[in-house]
């Protein structure tokens, strides 16, 4: 191989080929082709001219192109040259032209620059010049008394934490790292705090301008309207704001950008300080700092987040776990309360702290927090056998660490393979043994009558079986390859044990010699039919597109019609309001799926909501279940759309705030409720303008254009609303091939909603495909290849003459 060397004509292939994988997989969100193809473009004309600068490498890279036209021995290279060169170009051009359903790019510039100076608080603000003013006063305190300092630190810092837990990391999360448990439903997603690449590289005052003003506060160039950052300066102090700014920097580590190299040194050395005080921390002081905040200062799950909370964070001091592998009325093994604490619990405001990518706890810490949870029971669950009166302190806690470690595992024996035939007979034993909590369906909707309550007193509701994200510690993340076995080898362990500190019984015998209220084979038919529930529903996707579908003839008026069955179906994440008083933070609906159907003259909408009661004030069986501290409004669904002239799809995007709409960009609101019993009120359909989020919407009073219906079963709704695609006054007109910007929204009436107390999504896109033009998608790519064929034809021929 010695002399090896790449000739010009491979280097250029090479570089091309590398600049093609790097424009398509380097550069997250992927380019759009129209882009991809534009910079290949630019890419092969700047290898052309680097080449062709030298005459001595210009000739280089030709040689091998000019052998392959004109030599005699190259004929087969020539023909697949010729063949294939035709249908790459033709095959590029149908794969532009042909129809798609794929979104619009949104190009979104994540930091606009901020305005030179802001209004809010009755003060006027020079951004330029802004600095935080809780931190110079920290840092005037710490040049004359160093320890007072610290303590005022401390305090600014528990004062943000708090505001921040109680505000913001529902979105923003628990580890600060914009994957809070409602942040998977607003689109783009909320910024991560702990991105080295972010944060850091801010100015305090830029995020003073952020958080006071939200996303109505940003820019066109920031696509305000698809932030879902509320306007703090209407819900929060001036003070607030900067306490919370210092905390988001002092949890994570991170120092922001101060042009002053003085300061910037001093606030460095106060980063160092708190980072080298906390890398060795361990037990109870790494409670205190990432976990007492929701579980409390006593273990108590009464921590300053714990109200605003479904389900409640865990209560350690009753020695009660959910989710155990340890069999009958065992405590949990540590392995149970490490994985928990690792890989967190989905459908919660329990995250993930050693999940890979994100942790901000080692393996090591977490092990450190098993003997703190444990220390924190009052019931001597924990402490050994052999522990006596003086190991305890005044109020109850045992003082030692050698608490008691479970090494029993419920047994996994007997597994069944999963089938249809099993599904069949796990079905049947299902309703048998679990249809009054669950439903027949699966969807959580109680058919016993009785109100569900846990150990606390908490009330709680059956799980939704066919929603396997919001699975708490049953739903594996393995590999593809395991995971079905896995999760039902996690279900039949559910089923086994139960789920300490709830209604749900253990369905196998706790105590030796007692018959197995579920024999073990059903127990493992029931949980492959379990498993099998979640085929029963439309799993969400990231970033779906709505896609109707046409009909000829009319238009279902009924939610049973089969041909809803025909049409795409898109589920999307519901997330509670809040992002504007009155706010919404314990939601149990969670997602809508949605249906399109049209005509040439209408079009028909298909909302299916999971919700576990039929919610319509004054109906006997649902308010005997109302939890008696919320009052029952009726349930509601709605969908929202731009006017006809208040967005733009293409080339830019621009959309009204999906909150409404804006002054300038209004909006039309299909909405309906299920109406009451008592006082009687039919269900009704209305439409509704938005002219933004603090103005009232108003009810079209003569517009009867609308036509809507619904009707609950076995834990859902099923609500069809349907209307011309043209109706005048202004609406949007559903054009076939157009991108239409859509929102929903849904009220949840026995969980008290009702006004701005809903869940809602974001603007998705709603498309409705339209014919297919054959001469285009298919004429056009044929002649351009047939062009390039011949081309290349009478280039071959000439190349040939002159050699």
């Amino acid at each position: 191989m010695k002399g090896f060397r790449v000739t010009a004509f491979w280097q250029a292939v090479i570089v091309a080929l590398v600049a093609y994988l790097l424009f398509k997989y380097a550069f997250p969100p992927v380019l759009p082709k129209t882009l991809m193809v534009q910079y290949m473009v630019i890419t092969l004309i700047g290898i052309l001219l680097y080449f062709a600068f030298d005459d001595e490498k210009w000739e280089e890279f030709k040689a091998p192109l000019l052998a392959a036209l004109r030599d005699d021995n190259k004929a087969v290279v020539r023909w697949a040259l010729l063949i294939a060169t035709p249908l790459i170009v033709g095959y590029t051009s149908y794969d532009i032209v042909k129809p798609t359903n794929d979104a619009p790019v949104e190009l979104r510039q994540v930091h606009p620059a901020p305005p030179a100076s802001l209004k809010v608080f009755g003060s006027n603000h020079d951004l330029a010049t802004l600095e935080n003013p809780i931190r110079e006063e920290i840092l005037t305190t710490l040049a004359g008394d160093e320890q007072a300092g610290w303590d005022k630190y401390d305090e600014v810092v528990l004062a943000g934490r708090d505001i921040y837990y109680q505000n913001c990391f529902y979105c923003h999360g628990d580890l600060l790292d914009g994957q809070g448990h409602y942040g998977h439903g607003f689109n783009p997603q909320p910024i991560d705090f702990q991105d080295p690449t972010i944060i850091p590289q801010l100015q305090e005052a830029f995020l003073f301008w952020r958080i006071a003003t939200g996303g109505p506060g940003l820019p066109k160039e920031g696509t305000p309207w698809n932030s879902a950052m509320p306007v703090w300066h209407e819900m929060l102090s001036e003070e607030e704001i900067w306490q919370v700014i210092t905390f988001i920097f002092d949890y994570n580590g991170q120092v922001p950008r101060i042009w002053d190299p003085e300061i910037s040194k001093q606030v460095t050395g106060m980063k160092d300080r708190v980072l080298a005080k906390r890398n060795d921390m361990m037990g109870k002081q790494l409670y205190q700092l990432r976990c007492e905040v929701c579980h409390g200062e006593s273990g108590a799950g009464d921590g300053i987040a714990a109200d605003l909370m479904y389900p409640k964070p865990r209560d350690f001091s009753l020695g009660l776990f959910k989710y155990k592998t340890s069999p009958g009325t065992l405590l949990p093994r540590d392995e149970d309360l490490f994985n928990t604490i690792k890989f967190g619990l989905p459908g919660t405001a329990m995250p993930g702290w050693g999940m890979k990518g994100r942790a901000l706890l080692s393996d090591a810490q977490i092990e450190s927090l098993i003997p703190v949870i444990k220390g924190f029971d009052i019931t001597v669950a924990w402490p050994p056998e052999e522990a006596e009166d003086e190991d305890f302190d005044d109020d109850g806690f045992y003082t030692k660490t050698d608490f008691q470690q479970i090494t029993e595992k419920e047994p996994l024996t007997g597994q069944i393979a999963y089938s249809e035939e099993s599904i069949a007979i796990g079905k049947e034993a299902f309703i048998k043994s679990c249809k009054e909590c669950h439903g027949e369906a699966g969807r959580g909707n109680i058919t016993s009558g009785k109100k569900l309550e846990d150990d606390w007193g908490n009330r709680i509701w059956p799980r939704d079986l066919t929603k396997p994200w919001t699975w708490r510690a049953s739903q594996s993340q393995s590999s593809e390859e395991t995971e079905r076995d896995e999760t039902v080898k996690a279900i039949y362990t559910r089923l086994s044990i139960g789920i300490p500190g709830t209604p749900m019984p253990a369905h196998r015998a706790i105590e030796e010699g007692n018959k197995d209220p579920v024999s073990l084979e059903d127990r493992w038919h029931i949980a492959n039919y379990v498993y099998s529930l979640r085929f029963n529903g439309v799993q969400p996707e990231d970033g779906p597109v709505v896609t109707g579908l046409k009909l000829e003839g009319a238009l279902p008026d009924s939610v049973n019609d089969d041909r809803w069955q025909q049409a795409p179906a898109a589920t999307l994440h519901l997330v509670p309001n809040i992002i504007k008083e009155e706010r919404l933070f314990t939601p149990l609906n969670d997602a809508v799926t949605v249906r399109t159907l049209y005509n040439q003259k209408e079009i028909a909408f298909l909302l299916e909501v999971n919700d576990r009661t039929e919610s319509r004030p004054g109906i006997d069986y649902f308010t005997d279940l109302q939890d008696e501290n919320l009052e029952m409004h009726p349930d509601a669904v709605a969908i929202q759309f731009p006017h006809e002239t208040a967005y733009v799809s293409t080339p830019m995007v621009e959309k009204p705030l999906y909150r409404h709409g804006d002054k300038t960009h209004n909006t039309t609101i299909w909405y309906w409720n299920t109406g009451s019993i008592d006082p009687p009120r039919e269900p009704a359909g209305m439409l509704l303008d938005g002219k933004g989020p603090n103005q009232k919407l108003a009810m079209r009073q003569d517009d009867k254009s609308l036509a809507a219906s619904g009707s609950w079963k076995d834990g859902q709704w099923r609500v069809l609303m349907k209307r011309p695609r043209d109706a005048g006054n202004g609406d949007l007109v559903f054009n076939e091939g157009t991108f239409i910007p859509v929102s929903f929204a849904n009220w949840d009436g026995s969980n008290g909603e009702i006004g701005a107390k809903h869940t809602l999504t974001t603007w998705y896109w709603l498309v409705l495909p339209p014919e297919l033009d054959t001469a285009k998608v298919y004429g056009l790519p044929s002649g351009i290849a047939v062009l390039v064929f011949c081309a290349g034809l009478l280039l071959v021929r000439s190349q040939r003459k002159s050699a």
